[in-house]
Order: C-alpha cells, then sequence, then structure tokens
C-alpha cells in the first residue's frame, strides 16, 4: 500500500521535517506561550496597539441589526489586525491580539478587562466600551420557564447553586464543516447564503442571519487578500532567493483560495486555517477524511510545496495557537469500512516529532483499525507523550443511534473540545452543557433534601433521611428521588443558558459554516443544526458508588457500623474515628478492581443518572446524554462535598474521568478496564473517557507494546468508550514536585487535556499522583 515516498507507518524513527519547516520548529519554541495561554487561544505575537476595533464598528453603526454589526465588528478585527509572516513558514495567519471587545462561541460578545490594563487605554475608552453593554448583550424573554418554580421558588434554585449541586453554562465548542468550505470555496459559499435566503420565508430575523453570514464571508476574502498583498509586498523587497520565493508562493496561494474553491493540499490547508483562526482554532474534526481528496491530488498532479511540508505547516500552526481537538483514523460514513489513509499515519507522525501537550489528537478505534497503526499508537505513547487519545468505535456508533442519530453520520462522528463527540459539521451539542455533582446529590439524600451546610435550609424535596431508612433500599429509593429532582432543575437551566447564548449570537462565525443553519435559516444557536442533543458531565460516581456499598455491606447487611456512628464519623471528618474509616476503606470492595459487587453499584448509579437525563431535551431538540471528562472539575466538585462514606476525607477530589476513585484500584489495569468497561457508558455518548496509567516502562519494547495495544483494543471492543494516556512513571512525579526544573518534558493527562506537570497548579499534581496510590 506503501512506498518508499509515502510510507509514514515507520515506528524505528521519529518523523524529521523538511529543512524549511526545522527552521520554523525552531523559530515558534522560543514565542510558545504555555499551555493555559493557548488553551484558550490567547496566544498573539502582537498586540492591541491601542485600538479596539470591535467597539469603533458598534458606534459606527448604531442603526443597523445587531446580527449585521456585530459581524462586521469580527470583520474589523481581523482586518486590523496587523500581517505577520514568520521567515519560512507556508501557512499564514495569526491569532488576534487581546482586545477590549472580543467575540466567544461559549457567551458572544466579551469584555475583557485585563485587556484595558495590557493595552494601557485610558479611562474614556473603558467608558466608551462599558456603555456598549446593553447593545452587546441584547435582551430576550426566555421561553423555557424554570421548572417547579411554582413549588421552590426562586431562593431554592439560588441555593442549589451555592450548593454545588450542578452548574449549567454550556461551552459551546463544535467542529464547523471544513468539507464544506473546501468544497465550495468561500465565492461557493456566498452562492449558498443566496440560494438559501432565496428559498426561506423573508423575515427580518431571516434576513439578518443571511446578511451577517455574507459579511463574514466576504471578510474571510478580504482577509486573506489582504495577507496575499502583504506576502507580495516582502516579496518585492525580499533580497534571499529562497524567502523571496516562499513569498511569492503564500501571496499565489492566499490570493487563490480568497475566491476560488482549493485543488491542492496546500490550497486547501492554507483555506481551512483562516476558518481554524476565525473560529478561535477551535475543533478541527477529522482532518486525514476530508484532507485526504486534496492529498491524492497533490500527489497525482504535483504542488507547491510537498505533503510532509503541508501536513507539518498545519501541525505547527496548531501546535502554536492551541487548537483543542482533531481526530483521526475511523470508519467510512457510507459503507462503515476502515477509513485510515496515508494522512492517518502522517498527521501522527508529526504529533510524535513536537512531543509538546498540542496539537491534541483522538484515533478512533474499530474493528478493522490497522495493527500497524495501533503500533505507531504505543509507540508515541512510549516516547512520554499522552496523545493520542483513543475512541471506540464499536461503542460510540451505535450510541449515537440510540439518540436519534442515524447511521451514515454516527459513522462520521469525530472529538472535541476535552474528548466530547459531535458529528463534525451538523451539531450543536453545548460541549458541554452543564456538569453535574452526584457527590452532592448523595449528601444531600443523606440529609432528607436539607442542605450540607445548613440544618434549617432545603434544596431537595423531603425524603427519608439516612438515619430514619431501615434497610438500604429506602435510601437508596431516598436518593433517587433527590437526582430525578436535581435532574429535571438541571436540564431546565441548561436549557435558559442556551437561549440566552442563542440571544447573544454565540457562534455567529460557527453557523455559516455548519450544515443546517444556512438551509433553515437560523442562527446557530437558535436550532440551526441538525444535531442539538444535550451533554451532561457527571462527577463523583466512584465515590458515591463505593459510598453506597460502603453503606448497604457494612451498615445494613452486616451491622459492623451504626447509622449513627456513621454519620459522627462523616461529621467530624473521621478525626477520632480512624478504625471506622478504616473498616470503610478496607472491608467494603471498591470500584475498579473487576469486584462484582462494587462495579454492579456503580453501573446501578449511572444508569440512574445517565436514564433520567435521556427522558429531557435539549431547547436546541435533541435528547441529554452523559458525559465525563471534568478537566479539574473533579477537584472543585470535591471541595463542595464533606467526607463521604468510602473513606474519602471532606475535600478530596473525585476522579475526573469515568475511573475508580484515585488510588481505589489495587488489582491492576485489566481489572481496572473490565470494570470501567461494565459500565453503561452507551448512555453517556457526549464522551465519557477514562484515565490510563501506561508508564514507559511498561512500553519500553515492541512485545510490551503490541501487548498494551491488544489490551486497549479489546477495552474498546467490550464496552469501553475513551481512553486517554498517561505514561510517567510515579518516581518522575515525586521528583518533579521536587525538582521541576529536571522535568519541563514530563506530559501528564488532566481530564480531556494534557498538561506539562510541572506547570499544574499543586492541587491538580496531589490528584494525579493520588491515581498512583494504590
Amino acid at each position: 500500500m506503501y512506498d518508499s515516498y509515502n510510507d509514514y507507518t515507520y515506528l524505528d524513527r521519529v518523523f524529521e521535517p523538511s529543512k524549511r519547516l526545522a527552521l520554523v520548529k525552531d523559530e515558534i519554541k522560543p514565542r510558545l506561550y504555555n499551555r493555559g495561554w493557548r488553551e484558550v487561544t490567547l496566544c498573539s505575537p502582537v498586540g492591541t496597539n491601542g485600538k479596539n476595533p470591535m467597539v469603533d464598528v458598534f458606534y459606527e453603526m448604531p442603526d443597523e441589526p445587531f446580527a449585521v454589526v456585530y459581524a462586521h465588528a469580527i470583520v474589523r478585527s481581523w482586518m486590523e489586525t496587523p500581517c505577520v509572516i514568520f521567515p519560512n513558514e507556508a501557512i499564514v495567519g495569526i491569532t488576534r491580539p487581546r482586545y477590549p471587545l472580543m467575540e466567544h462561541f461559549r457567551e458572544g460578545l466579551i469584555i475583557r478587562e485585563g485587556s484595558f490594563k495590557e493595552g494601557n487605554y485610558p479611562q474614556s475608552e473603558i467608558d466608551r466600551t462599558e456603555a456598549l453593554l446593553p447593545r452587546i448583550h441584547p435582551s430576550f424573554e426566555h421561553k423555557v420557564p424554570l421548572a417547579r418554580l411554582d413549588e421552590i421558588g426562586c431562593a431554592r434554585y439560588d441555593r442549589v447553586g451555592e450548593e454545588g449541586v450542578f452548574g449549567a453554562s454550556p461551552y459551546g465548542h463544535t467542529i464547523p464543516n471544513y468539507e464544506t468550505l473546501l468544497q465550495n470555496g468561500l465565492d461557493g459559499m456566498l452562492n449558498k447564503i443566496d440560494y438559501w435566503a432565496n428559498i426561506n420565508d423573508k423575515t427580518d430575523k431571516t434576513a439578518e442571519f443571511y446578511e451577517s453570514a455574507r459579511v463574514i464571508v466576504r471578510g474571510m476574502s478580504d482577509y486573506l487578500m489582504m495577507y496575499s498583498n502583504k506576502a507580495n509586498e516582502l516579496y518585492l523587497t525580499e533580497e534571499d532567493p529562497t524567502q523571496k520565493q516562499y513569498y511569492k508562493e503564500i501571496s499565489e496561494n492566499c490570493a487563490y483560495v480568497a475566491h476560488n474553491k482549493p485543488k491542492t493540499l496546500y490550497q486547501a490547508i492554507q483555506l481551512m486555517w483562516c476558518l481554524s483562526l476565525w473560529d478561535w482554532v477551535d475543533c478541527l474534526g477529522r482532518v486525514d477524511q476530508y484532507l485526504y481528496p486534496f492529498y491524492e491530488y497533490s500527489i497525482k498532479n504535483g504542488d507547491v510545496i510537498s505533503v510532509e511540508d503541508s501536513i507539518t505547516s498545519l501541525m505547527y500552526k496548531i501546535w502554536e495557537n492551541g487548537a483543542h481537538n482533531t481526530t483521526v483514523s475511523g470508519c467510512l460514513p457510507q459503507n462503515g469500512e476502515d477509513a485510515t489513509n496515508d494522512l492517518s499515519y502522517l498527521f501522527l507522525q508529526v504529533l510524535r516529532s513536537i512531543h509538546d501537550t498540542h496539537p491534541r489528537m483522538v484515533v478512533r478505534v474499530g474493528e478493522n483499525m490497522p495493527e500497524r497503526l495501533m503500533d505507531l499508537v504505543t509507540t508515541i505513547w512510549s516516547d512520554g507523550m499522552s496523545d493520542p487519545t483513543l475512541v471506540s468505535d464499536t461503542l460510540v456508533i451505535p450510541a449515537l443511534q440510540r439518540i436519534e442519530v442515524p447511521l451514515e453520520d454516527a459513522r462520521d462522528y469525530a472529538t472535541l473540545g476535552c474528548q466530547e463527540i459531535e458529528i463534525p459539521g451538523k451539531s450543536n451539542t453545548g460541549c458541554e452543557d452543564g456538569s453535574f455533582n452526584l457527590g452532592k446529590v448523595f449528601q444531600i439524600a443523606m440529609r432528607g433534601g436539607m442542605s450540607e451546610d445548613r440544618d434549617d435550609v432545603r434544596v431537595g424535596p423531603e425524603t427519608k433521611t439516612f438515619i430514619e431508612c431501615e434497610t438500604f433500599e429506602e435510601f437508596f429509593d431516598s436518593f433517587k428521588t433527590q437526582l430525578e429532582f436535581f435532574t429535571e432543575l438541571f436540564c431546565c437551566q441548561c436549557s435558559r443558558s442556551q437561549e440566552m447564548r442563542a440571544a447573544w449570537y454565540s457562534k455567529l462565525v460557527k453557523g455559516v459554516f455548519t450544515t443546517g443553519c444556512l438551509e433553515r435559516g437560523l442562527n446557530h444557536d437558535d436550532g440551526g443544526p441538525i444535531y442539538g442533543y444535550g451533554v451532561a458531565e457527571t462527577g463523583g460516581l466512584a465515590a458515591v458508588a463505593d459510598s453506597m456499598t460502603a453503606i448497604k455491606k457494612l451498615v445494613f447487611d452486616e451491622k459492623l457500623i451504626s447509622k449513627q456512628e456513621l454519620l459522627d464519623a462523616l461529621k467530624a471528618n473521621y478525626k477520632g474515628y480512624e478504625k471506622i474509616r478504616l473498616m470503610l476503606l478496607n472491608s467494603a470492595p471498591k470500584f475498579g478492581n473487576d469486584n462484582d459487587e462494587a462495579d454492579q453499584m456503580a453501573q446501578r448509579v449511572l444508569d440512574l443518572f445517565w436514564s433520567e437525563l435521556n427522558k429531557y431535551r435539549s431547547v436546541r431538540g435533541g435528547l441529554y446524554t452523559g458525559a465525563c471528562s471534568l478537566l479539574s472539575g473533579g477537584i472543585s466538585q470535591a471541595q463542595h462535598c464533606g467526607a463521604m462514606p468510602n473513606g474519602r476525607f471532606q475535600g478530596d477530589p473525585f476522579g475526573n474521568t469515568m475511573g475508580p476513585q484515585p488510588g481505589a484500584d489495587t488489582n491492576g489495569l485489566t481489572a481496572m478496564l473490565s470494570s470501567v468497561s461494565k459500565l453503561p457508558l452507551n448512555k453517556g455518548v457526549g464522551g465519557s473517557t477514562l484515565n490510563v496509567i501506561l508508564t514507559q516502562k511498561m512500553l519500553e519494547t515492541p512485545e510490551q507494546r503490541k501487548n498494551i495495544g491488544a489490551i486497549m483494543r479489546n477495552y474498546m471492543a467490550t464496552g469501553g468508550q475513551m481512553a486517554q494516556i498517561t505514561t510517567a512513571s510515579l518516581d518522575d512525579l515525586l521528583d518533579a514536585r521536587v525538582h521541576p526544573e529536571r522535568h519541563g518534558d514530563l506530559i501528564v493527562r488532566v481530564g480531556g487535556y494534557s498538561a506539562q506537570f510541572v506547570l499544574e497548579d499543586a492541587e491538580v499534581q496531589d490528584e494525579i499522583i493520588k491515581r498512583y496510590m494504590n
């Protein structure tokens, strides 16, 4: 299948970029922002120079419709950002500086208070910007009523938020339809806009939407021409013949894709990078699939630069600017056959050569995945990398069908954000709509619906307290009642947050390039995309399941601990009750050890919540589904929770994925994978990942890597959904706490993203180390 030119499957050497791209790599390193800044794409190499372009537009257009002014403001912010073309690079375009007013796909237009100080703006400009607040956040009426408002009142709603039961605030990652852009080009996109504008109802709202879309697309063409002109200026003055040729190529490439649909890989990548920039370098989808036709064209017909240089250029842009996710491999939508191709390997090889926290990449694992691809994945891990993550076609595709996604689109899924899942270019799934704290619900259930912090404040419905329950099933029924109550409130609040984003056009750029929006004449957050299922991040599962197992076994069944003794121990955070805590830790089985008693309890708790979620629909139209990729949310959620009957102290972190409580799995890797694969992960297809520790020592030899690859493939085939890897050893982590200067390249997985261990907060470092304490 592979000849000497494009055999990217090799394992025995690290990919070496061309001399040109090696220079680009060396030039990127000193200007790299840390992971946090790249994560939020605030990593521009230029400053604002005192400009406030979006504010200027709103004052220049006082009477135009909001979305139209908003679109012009976005365009102005890009056109006033200086053109920067770094030496030797082939793909061009930089992120914007931190202007005081900017848009973001999470919540629309945002006033960035810190930018005023950074840019040394006068008070008059601050006042001028803040005076726009009523305009940039237009008022609207909620169509979704507050659930149970007459029953519980506003005060209890407020108290639920204070208790930390859930947070309902959609983040908003989505993947634009890069394939549509590349197949049509920007002028073709304008034709699509006009076509659908002529078909759909001529209302003020649709007219506003279509005109804003035209403004965005024309602006992107102007932006590419601006770079073409800048490259031509540099060409005319450059004396070095090699760099002079580079400028000529850039100028011609940008001018071509400003109006024409691309033919070559170099053209396609420049056009897609332009959209990615304007989309906050968010998520790129199945890059090996939609770029493959252009790769084939360039292989057959030649190109200005090599295909390796084109892909490497894109990966270096992602590396520097922090795209959230890319996906490779999987299956073909039309027939389900394996979709692995040359680019699948090439992207992974370039990822391996960069060896950093970015780019973040996911490999889809199906039953027909080539063994050679898994060999490459395990080899990358053996280098000390935490990417790529794995995701299972075997589980995800039918799980998506459960929430009303047709088979062909389900086969085309991609990952985005911090390991969420959606149908690229056709979706708005909240990603995620919010996060739900099972641990807090458990503790409220222990108190019969009363606040954990205040004895006189009711937050949930009245149920039997733990002390009043005569059997375990009575207590579980109380938990179930509380869970049902808070799930309804949570879904309601998520939909109301979504209404706000619709009114504020938070995804104005995404909507132009998302299937369904132009066809329906609706903006991205107002029902435009085809798929709008809801996603709830789920925290505290293992802590709750292990607590349930402990009280069933030790309190109700064996009566080794009285209910009052347990309550007293929890209230004291186990101070003075060390023997009870040790009994809870050691005499009750824990999820993650392939113990049926513990695993069945985890199944029961998770199935209860995710089945309840599935009864509700998002205001976007789709059913709710579960997810678990909490970043550091397992730490923040746990801070709302007191001591628990699994032996956990107050404030000790929950896990941040679907795995066991940190340190609770003591029977090894395969036992832990077996436990997790028993969970109903098909009901949590929003993206439910798992932290897996595979130290480099476990991956030293080809035989070891083959064995690990087989273990991970088996997990993906027998109920696992996602797996994210940490290859650091415990000794390395402990030494890094003492000597951080020695471990700048120590990469770990947090809960959806890779990070340099030494740059994480102490509490995050503690949570990672606890995973090894078994």
